[in-house]
């Protein structure tokens, strides 16, 4: 369903991505983990096309772009891209003058060309599907941390995308709005929705996560189901990052 193949990616001299190499089921959950600095919020961003990759080739469905040095990707090509992905940020992104229905409703009328009245019944499941039926009307700075990165998960699922892209989706909450996000997210994947995650929360991706890949400087050092890699991580590297977070060194 998601396949990615010997990407790479700099910005000037520094590279970032040095050939990674990804295949994902469709329905299943991989969790993207490691240090900052080592890759895994570009190699997201690339999913979408908010960064273009410099060479090699990226599946989503039926939907296959091959980047190459001095090929441009064409904007039909990435717009039809762009459209099987629904991406939620950490810093939630929210129109601040449109209400909670308002956001969700946005792109389905300005990029499906939905009428309103159609665009606000999906708006109105979406919204009972994170648990927030009763603050449709709300504004963004209305709205705790945590409901917003639900309204935003809903924003993201409107467009019915065959993917879901989450940045770090808890990382901007206090801590006790962390739980109602990801009781949300582990319902998507309940329900068989493919997402791939960057998260450095470890206890979350070995519930959600079917397979973890584990970056750092730009290549994927470990990678497999999240008993392996969090339980009896192999590499140096890994067992280091993971005692790291563990408070073991």
């Amino acid at each position: 369903m998601i396949q990615v193949s010997d990407l790479h990616k700099s910005f000037g001299s520094s590279a970032v991505l040095k050939g990674i190499n990804i295949a994902l089921e469709k329905g299943k959950v991989l969790a993207i983990i490691g240090p900052s600095g080592s890759g895994k919020t570009t190699l997201l961003r690339c999913f979408n096309l908010l960064e273009i990759p410099d060479q090699g080739t990226l599946t989503i469905g039926a939907n296959t772009l091959d980047f190459q040095a001095g090929r441009k990707i064409r904007e039909k090509e990435a717009v039809t891209l762009r459209k099987k992905t629904g991406m939620v940020f950490q810093s939630f992104n929210l129109f601040p003058h449109k209400t909670a229905i308002e956001n969700i409703m946005e792109a389905q009328i300005t990029v499906q060309k939905k009428e309103k009245v159609e665009a606000h019944q999906r708006a109105t499941e979406l919204l009972a599907k994170v648990g927030l039926a009763d603050r449709e009307n709300a504004y963004p700075h209305q709205l705790s941390g945590g409901q917003q990165q639900r309204v935003a998960i809903a924003r993201a699922m409107a467009l019915d995308p065959d993917v879901l892209l989450f940045d770090e989706p808890t990382s901007a909450l206090d801590p006790e709005l962390v739980g109602e996000v990801l009781k949300v997210i582990k319902q998507l994947a309940i329900e068989g929705m493919t997402m791939i995650i960057v998260t450095h929360e470890m206890k979350f991706a070995a519930e959600v996560a079917d397979q973890v890949i584990l970056m750092d400087g730009g290549i994927i050092i470990e990678e497999g189901p999240p008993e392996d890699i969090l339980v009896n991580p192999q590499s140096t590297r890994a067992i280091q990052f993971l005692n790291r977070l563990s408070g073991q060194e």
